[in-house]
C-alpha cells in the first residue's frame, strides 16, 4: 500500500470542493487494507484539511 500515491490521488479529487466521498477513497485504495493504513490515511487526509462526506450528502 503507498499512502502517498493514495493521497496524490485523494488531493486531486478534492481540490476543487475540499471534499472526497466514502466512495471515491473506497475506490483509491487496495482491498487487503489493515486498519493502521486506514487509520493513518484518514489522518493524513485531515491534516491537509480534507473532509470526507458519505456518497449520499
Amino acid at each position: 500500500m503507498d499512502l502517498q500515491k493514495i493521497m496524490a490521488k485523494a488531493r486531486d479529487i478534492a481540490k476543487s470542493t475540499g471534499t472526497i466521498t466514502t466512495e471515491q477513497l473506497n475506490g483509491l485504495c487496495p482491498t487487503s487494507m489493515e486498519s493502521d493504513d486506514i487509520a493513518a490515511l484518514l489522518t493524513a487526509l485531515r491534516a491537509e484539511g480534507i473532509r470526507l462526506k458519505d456518497d449520499d450528502a
